[in-house]
């Protein structure tokens, strides 16, 4: 269900994800979670996407779709990682030109190419301009620097990156309680969270809604 006003489209883009420019195959909010609208930096919007770019990225409480579009194309990267080897190993006159025999390799050779252009085209591409009502969408500083602990972050992204590596907290719950509580209790959620590092997906819900009841909410 759209809660948000969604993004102008243009023409030769209405059928594109804006985050990769595949074919779309739904529209999704931006942030995930109404609570977490306090932590971005724009208008919440809906936006055009395909599978892939909508559920390749489990965390949460991004400060910008900016941020939560590096994010996917970081998580892209790493999922097709194979494929873009294939531009580091290869040109593609080398690998028109390899020995390689056997039926698979000759379906290599045929295929290769053409995936790794594909995933390149998709890490690459930039979804047009961010339009809603014929307003462009206004970012407020993107890159506001984000102090914790002693210490200044280029700005909240990296901050929560940073915690739940150091601290060995599980991503999906600590985003989605910082997310509730807010950025100025950061320590807070980190605390919280800390007694529950590994979850599973069956039991992270249960454990997001005891933590919300043991500090009242």
């Amino acid at each position: 269900m759209n809660r948000y006003p969604s993004i102008e489209i243009p023409f030769n883009n209405r059928n594109q994800c804006w985050f990769c420019g595949e074919p779309k195959d739904k529209v999704i909010n931006f942030p995930k979670y109404s609570s977490e609208e306090s932590l971005i930096t724009h208008a919440p919007i809906c936006v055009p996407s395909c599978n892939e770019c909508a559920s390749i990225v489990q965390r949460t409480a991004f400060s910008s779709l900016f941020a939560y579009r590096d994010a996917i194309k970081k998580a892209l990267t790493v999922k097709h990682q194979k494929t873009l080897g294939i531009g580091s190993n290869w040109t593609k006159q080398e690998l028109a030109e390899s020995e390689l025999e056997g039926s698979a390799f000759e379906g290599f050779k045929r295929s290769a190419w053409f995936m790794f252009e594909m995933i390149q085209t998709r890490l690459n591409y930039q979804g047009w301009e961010l339009r809603v009502n014929n307003d462009k969408l206004y970012l407020e500083q993107e890159n506001e620097a984000f102090d914790f602990d002693g210490t200044t972050y280029v700005n909240l992204d990296s901050a929560i990156i940073y915690a739940i590596k150091t601290f060995h907290l599980d991503e999906q719950l600590f985003t989605r309680v910082l997310s509730v509580i807010g950025k100025d209790k950061f320590g807070q959620a980190i605390r919280l969270c800390r007694l529950h590092p590994q979850l599973t997906s069956k039991n992270r819900e249960g454990v997001f809604l005891d933590i919300l009841q043991s500090i009242g909410l």
